[in-house]
């Protein structure tokens, strides 16, 4: 019986030391080097930096850590700071709901022989409105609630374009005219779920140069079918030939002129050819996002070398310009997290081995995607920093050409893209001509530029 009592004395002893060690600061415990053990939250008014944030590391995507890390060649400021606000809700536009109780139970999906699937019977809302009931469909009800996301008939904006490289260049590389054109599957107020003239389209990305001179009214076409099986036909218009070219089927992994965007991104996430893809589905998690950005830094671009400077840091040699707590607070949100690579069939020559995508819970909006290349490593961050804009009669909702800065960070060719949008409006705040379908979501449209 001593020898117990005394073995139990030096474990409360033992015990003790233990605690002792990691509660006093300079402790010689990996805890007192780094803060407490992680939780499942961050209380609200943290503040984020170099120093602490490997322990909120399981709130950012894996593209933000290597950032954090700076084990690629892509680094935070030294003087970064992050501060945590409250969650802030943002409730979807009640005709999508109303659309969604009336047509969501004649949705399906169907299994192609090839192994991937695609829904039947979408008329408008949100397809799946509790896609993780069923484990084994998951993460197709993920993917299609996301593809077919809340989006309003027209988002234009002005768009502010710069590069960065690995010799420490940072510049506007261009401006230009931004416009998507939704057609089918609407569910806004005062217009019809199908656009007439719609040319049979579901959704149209329009956007055109304005700057620097010598590339100006180089026009870009994206037009996106109804049948998700259909490739996209994809067109350019160069100012020195006067007339559109159709793009080849490997275009979508060619990044646009000057830049790290490709179209395979250009619906916020969510690539053309489902089909061809096969998703899992990891679970749901907490997420560090910028969803509340202060609407005033989408007034006006930043100069021909710098983004706003009072809303981002200065971009340097292998520093990224990231958001200032003058932006806004982030917030964290619940997203679903999605994974896909191309089947086997459809792999080869394809741009990333794999896409990991977080969908935002209460949206469905992609909120960020880590991109893979062929031999599995990190290649890029694609990173949305947003606010919700009015639609009008509608209500407020983000948008691919709302209020929102876009980081691309590229980790394998050691390059950078931001795009930052200026003045841009929904449906009918937009200027009139931007809802004519005949000039800005038709190829009948490219045949006009420059007239």
């Amino acid at each position: 019986m001593a020898d117990l009592s005394s073995t139990r004395g030096l474990l409360v002893t033992l015990a003790l030391v233990i605690a002792l060690c990691m509660a006093i600061p300079g402790g010689s415990t990996a805890a007192a080097e780094s803060g407490p053990a992680p939780t499942d939250t961050i209380p609200v008014g943290t503040v984020i930096t170099g120093a602490n944030w490997q322990r909120y590391s399981r709130f950012m995507p894996a593209g933000m850590q290597a950032i954090f890390a700076g084990d690629h060649f892509w680094r935070m400021p030294p003087d970064v700071q992050i501060e945590v606000g409250p969650a802030i809700p943002i409730a979807l536009p009640s005709r999508y709901l109303e659309n969604t109780a009336t047509y969501a139970k004649q949705v399906t999906l169907t299994h192609l022989p090839e192994g991937g699937y695609v829904p039947a019977g979408y008329v408008a809302g949100i397809p799946f409105p509790q896609p993780d009931k069923d484990p084994a469909l998951a993460p197709y009800k993920i993917f299609y609630d996301a593809y077919y996301h809340y989006a309003p008939r027209l988002q234009r904006s002005f768009s502010c374009n710069y590069v960065a490289d690995s010799y420490g260049n940072f510049t506007q590389s261009e401006t230009a005219d931004s416009i998507y054109s939704q057609l089918m599957h609407l569910s806004d107020a005062g217009f019809p779920q199908t656009v007439p003239d719609s040319g049979g389209y579901f959704l149209v990305k329009y956007y055109q140069q304005i700057s620097p001179e010598q590339g100006k009214y180089t026009t870009s076409l994206d037009l996106a079918y109804p049948d998700v099986t259909r490739l996209d036909d994809i067109y350019m218009y160069l100012p020195s030939a006067r007339r559109p070219l159709r793009m080849s089927e490997v275009s979508r992994c060619s990044p646009l002129p000057g830049g790290d965007y490709t179209w395979e991104e250009s619906n916020n996430g969510p690539p053309s050819l489902p089909q061809e893809y096969k998703i899992t589905y990891t679970g749901t998690k907490r997420m560090l996002v910028l969803a509340h950005a202060d609407p005033k830094a989408f007034e006006s671009c930043g100069t021909a070398a710098s983004i706003p400077s009072d809303y981002f840091y200065p971009g340097d040699k292998g520093v990224v310009p990231w958001s200032r707590p003058a932006l806004g607070k982030w917030e964290l949100r619940e997203v679903y997290v999605i994974e896909m690579s191309r089947l086997p069939a459809y792999a080869s020559g394809y741009c990333y081995s794999r896409r990991v995508i977080y969908v935002d819970k209460e949206t469905l909006y992609p909120l960020t995607i880590d991109l893979y290349d062929s031999a599995g490593g990190l290649y890029k961050l694609w990173l949305g920093l947003q606010t919700p804009i009015r639609v009008p009669d509608t209500g407020a909702a983000l948008g691919v050409n709302g209020a929102t800065e876009l980081l691309i960070v590229n980790f394998k060719d050691k390059h950078l893209t931001v795009a930052t949008t200026a003045h841009p409006c929904f449906n009918t705040d937009c200027d009139a001509q931007y809802l004519d379908i005949s000039r800005y979501a038709s190829p009948e449209g490219l045949s006009k530029i420059a007239q």
